[in-house]
């Protein structure tokens, strides 16, 4: 091989000649680095041996002492016989593009990379909510056996204590003393509040989280039904209702009646005794963009059903106004006003199934506004 050979690389852009002959091989240590030496001295080993195209890309010193790429090319000018007489070629510098393929190769292999520890993440997370799934479970499966004891086994003792209480005020009411009398009374009336509580207890833990298949629901024909059903607490109470025209929404109609019966029930509880209870029901369609600060709906969607339920009594300071919506928690005592402090902890339960929130608004002896929040 000729040292026209030999300078194919350092001709970029040109075209070479280059005849067959073979002497040293120095060439390679001179232009080629160390590393693509026996792969470019391979090749045009073969090429010549097969007398076919020769086209190779290797990396090349050039003659500043800086190493790039070449892409190679040489055609054998075959004589009569079909031995090669010279090499027709060219050679060009492809220092760039290589980069630029190295830079591509790179990335990509940190998008694996990434794409694998994402993977992992996403498999680590899934592996996390499946057994938080199993966790929640395993939960409300206790959470129906606690209803069954509720229903059953702790109402049953109840019932009991609650029969012997009243056959003895009745059968020993001459024999006992006012203090024998007060403790019956007591019991009794210890008894009746621990039912109340249990059966409140009951319809909280029955009201199940985003397990229901959801239809629509008219809120109208639920608030009439709730009317139907305080009839005897609005007679005694004297209580004035107003109610807005209400739309249907897509829901469970059992956990809305429970929702709007409380609200109106502790409407008409929690008023200042001698004052007439006066209720407004009021309902707005609203967008997304115009719901109060702090609203923050458990689901998405661009409207939202408004509906407040607007009463004259007692009120409460607003600063408790999270604090309600909790289970046992009363702002009053029990010989105020009745009650176990569940009512509100169902509807806060019931619109979080059904992807909205509720809220309160309140000064003490100024009313209250409970507004209830559900997707359009």
């Amino acid at each position: 091989m000729s040292a026209d050979w030999r300078q194919m690389n350092q001709l970029e852009g040109k075209t070479f000649l280059a005849d067959t002959r073979e002497p040293s091989r120095d060439w390679l240590l001179k232009y080629i680095p160390a590393e693509d030496q026996l792969r470019v001295e391979s090749a045009i080993d073969k090429v010549i041996a097969d007398k076919r195209v020769f086209e190779l890309e290797h990396r090349i010193i050039r003659v500043d002492g800086t190493v790039g790429w070449t892409l190679s090319r040489a055609v054998p000018i075959l004589d009569e016989k079909g031995q090669i007489l010279e090499w027709f070629g060219t050679a060009s510098d492809v220092t760039e593009r290589k980069r630029a393929e190295e830079a591509l190769r790179q990335s990509e292999e940190r998008y694996r990379r990434l794409s694998a520890e994402l993977e992992e993440r996403v498999n680590a997370r899934t592996h996390d909510l499946s057994q938080a799934n199993v966790d929640l479970k395993r939960s409300n499966d206790n959470l129906q056996q606690f209803a069954y004891v509720a229903s059953h086994d702790l109402q049953e003792p109840l019932r009991k204590i609650q029969s012997f209480s009243s056959l003895l005020t009745q059968q020993l009411n001459e024999q006992l003393n006012e203090e024998g009398k007060d403790h019956l009374q007591r019991i009794m009336a210890a008894g009746a509040r621990m039912s109340t509580l249990i059966k409140d207890l009951l319809a909280y833990s029955r009201i199940s989280t985003r397990q229901q298949v959801f239809g629509p629901v008219s809120l109208e024909a639920i608030m009439a039904e709730v009317l139907v059903t305080l009839d005897w607490n609005i007679s005694q109470s004297g209580a004035q209702i107003t109610v807005d025209a209400l739309p249907v929404v897509r829901g469970d109609e059992s956990q809305l009646g429970q929702l709007f019966q409380n609200l109106l029930a502790n409407s008409i509880k929690f008023v200042t005794p001698g004052q007439l209870p006066q209720i407004r029901v009021d309902y707005f369609l609203r967008p997304q963009s115009e719901l109060p600060p702090g609203v923050q709906p458990s689901e998405e969607s661009a409207m939202y059903h408004q509906i407040d339920v607007q009463d004259n009594g007692i009120g409460f300071d607003e600063k408790y106004a999270n604090r309600i919506f909790q289970v046992f928690q009363r702002l009053h005592g029990k010989s105020e006003y009745a009650g176990t402090g569940v009512g509100l902890a169902i509807c806060q339960r019931v619109v979080d199934n059904h992807g909205g929130a509720i809220t309160a608004r309140s000064q003490p002896g100024q009313g209250a506004v409970f507004s209830v929040y559900l997707p359009a």
